[in-house]
């Protein structure tokens, strides 16, 4: 799956878990110049009851992208007109990706980008429209976390109903306290965060050793994992950070100013 990545920002690694449980309809947009495959692929989905669009070429696929918004993009990887990998972050970039999900679905091998989600074809199909619906349900639930937008901000509600202030980036470290990998995480994302404005920040510290402490849990599989949960569709950083400059992409695509002491 796909979480926003600019031009600006290195690409981070996603992992998503999966329930069936939690598998809903929504609007899809397919762009795959194989009108066989195309065809197939609409009808399964409109067969789990999601409402489906479907585009030969990137350029079609953008014109509905800028006429109307998607739970979930589906894009093969090699189209007439170019890339499907770059077609997600050129999206992205104009913002036509917001609170949406997308995954490259191809039967080529490449060297995959750590910032999107890719499946191969051939599929197995029931388990892939199962995980189509969860992760469509995901980006549902996503969007339907109030927030509170002034400006080019977002924020979060309390639990009162009052607006919580404005941060410009809402992040969670998921940690086991055994885990000498996290505490090193722990240690590097307090480093990044000194050098930022600590009022723009919403920061937390998750112990999936204590699961009442976490409240709405992402649906993380390894430790330690820091989850962007806002502005936008999540973004997943997996392992010990030994490269702060992924956080550091995420504070300045975000819009995070750096301490000027």
């Amino acid at each position: 799956m796909y979480w926003p990545e600019t031009r600006r920002a290195a690409a981070v690694q996603v992992i998503d878990g999966f329930d069936p449980t939690l598998t809903v309809t929504g609007r899809i947009l397919v762009v795959d110049d194989d009108r066989s495959f195309g065809g197939f692929m609409l009808a399964a989905l409109q067969s789990r009851g999601h409402d489906v669009e479907w585009a030969g070429c990137l350029q079609d696929g953008l014109t509905c992208l800028y006429a109307s918004r998607y739970d979930l993009v589906i894009i093969d990887l090699r189209l007439p007109d170019g890339n499907g990998v770059e077609f997600l972050r050129d999206a992205t970039d104009e913002g036509l990706l917001a609170d949406s999900s997308a995954i490259i679905l191809t039967g080529y091998e490449f060297e995959q980008p750590d910032d999107i989600r890719v499946f191969h074809k051939p599929l197995d199909l029931d388990p892939f429209l199962d995980r189509m619906g969860a992760i469509i349900a995901q980006t549902k639930r996503r969007r339907s976390v109030p927030r509170v937008v002034a400006g080019r901000h977002s924020g979060t509600a309390r639990d009162n109903g009052r607006p919580a202030p404005d941060y410009r980036i809402d992040l969670i470290l998921y940690t086991s306290p055994a885990s000498e990998k996290c505490q090193k995480a722990i240690r590097t994302v307090r480093a990044v965060l000194d050098r930022y404005n600590a009022s723009q920040v919403r920061y937390r510290i998750c112990d999936l050793s204590n699961p009442a402490s976490c409240g709405d849990e992402d649906p993380v599989l390894f430790t330690p994992t820091l989850v962007k949960r806002g502005p936008g569709p999540r973004t997943w950083i997996v392992g010990n950070l030994d490269q702060p400059e992924l956080l550091m992409d995420l504070l300045e695509v975000s819009g995070v100013e750096r301490r000027r002491d």
